[in-house]
């Protein structure tokens, strides 16, 4: 016979009885928890005292993998092929930017248009769709996780679509079911491809480009290289950069992950030696300055992933040197109140009017 130890509680009621209660063991859910927190809090401060060695040896590496993050929110049983999935009405096709590089593209299209899934390129479904040079496109570059089918940034194409607008959005090189891997200049190298594939197909109709997050930054030097580079194409008619940042160490210095690490007094001075070395320079406030074409910065009072003092600082910058015989930067803030985030503008009340007012759209772009 094995006799067990039982912890027990007594208790006296009120007619002067014994109660004996078995006192409750822990469950397992909370082992498991509690166990679970320990280990999270052991590799975090492990992260934090490591860090400042780990970028040493590393920090090319570290540091890309920090800004292009192909790693997150990708799910590869979701079938980004299938846009019906998404509540959106449009095709999916490809495009071989380089030899070894084929990225995904979605054409997204008001619901009211029937589409077919039988033409081979996204030329020829422009050519198809697009039946007016005045009609407007807006090619969307998004942030720096997930792909072009996480579900606020769908949220998003369905809204601007609702206004009657064409949208091309990719997942750039290393994202979703893109091939290749991010770099700054291959990055900005597919939205270029992209852009001269739908210039192509619709010489004259009104492009703008809108960057949300690090699409902001891949924005702006698409911008820079079609105005300095690329004079045979008509240039876009504007630019609309939502949550953006002020440049690549604004950015990381605010970036949530990194006012946890900084916590250890030697990863910041070891992060910025490191940042000096990569090539991961996006310079927004100095490009925005020099753009010659109509912008809108759009940016929510509550971002805590790019926090809204980037605004400011791009505003003061742009005060003080941008032409003056440039069309002039429409900053918009969104209140805090409206509880959009860094993700979630589209949802504000006013956006349709907001949007509605970007008269850019459908202006000749300078020369």
């Amino acid at each position: 016979m094995v006799s067990k130890k039982i912890k027990k509680e007594v208790f006296i009621d009120e007619d002067e009885e014994i109660i004996i209660v078995k006192k409750i063991k822990p469950s397992l859910l909370r082992k498991v928890l509690k166990r679970l927190f320990f280990g999270i809090g052991f590799v975090l401060i492990g992260l934090m005292a490591l860090t400042p060695l780990l970028l040493q040896f590393h920090g090319d590496f570290i540091l890309t993998k920090m800004f292009f993050q192909t790693w997150s929110r990708y799910y590869p049983w979701i079938d980004l092929t299938k846009l019906d999935s998404f509540s959106l009405n449009g095709i999916n096709v490809y495009e071989q930017t380089e030899p070894n590089v084929k990225i995904g593209i979605w054409y997204v299209l008001p619901s009211a248009i029937e589409t077919s899934h039988d033409l081979p390129t996204l030329g020829d479904y422009l050519k198809q769709y697009v039946k007016s040079d005045d009609q407007p496109i807006i090619m969307y570059l998004h942030g720096q996780d997930g792909t072009r089918a996480t579900h606020y940034r769908a949220n998003h194409y369905r809204m601007m679509t609702n206004f009657g607008n064409h949208i091309v959005v990719l997942d750039y090189r290393g994202y979703g079911d893109s091939t290749g891997m991010p770099s700054v200049k291959g990055v900005v190298d597919d939205v270029l491809h992209v852009f001269k594939v739908i210039r192509t197909a619709c010489p004259n109709n009104p492009i703008t480009i809108w960057g949300h997050s690090m699409g902001t930054g891949v924005a702006s030097w698409t911008m820079h290289y079609l105005f300095q580079n690329h004079t045979d194409f008509k240039k876009p008619s504007g630019l609309v950069l939502e949550a953006p940042f002020y440049n690549t160490l604004q950015a990381f210095v605010s970036y949530p992950l990194t006012r946890i690490l900084n916590i250890n007094p030697y990863f910041m001075q070891a992060a910025l030696d490191s940042l000096a070395t990569v090539k991961l320079d996006f310079p927004n406030n100095e490009i925005i300055s020099s753009l010659p074409l109509h912008i809108v910065v759009i940016h929510a009072e509550d971002d805590t992933v790019i926090p809204y003092f980037h605004l400011e600082l791009l505003q003061d910058y742009v005060k003080q040197h941008r032409d003056q015989h440039f069309p002039p930067v429409r900053f918009v803030t969104v209140p805090r109140s409206a509880g959009c985030g860094h993700n979630h503008i589209y949802s504000y009340p006013k956006f349709e009017e907001i949007v509605s007012d970007f008269a850019f759209l459908k202006h000749t772009p300078p020369a």
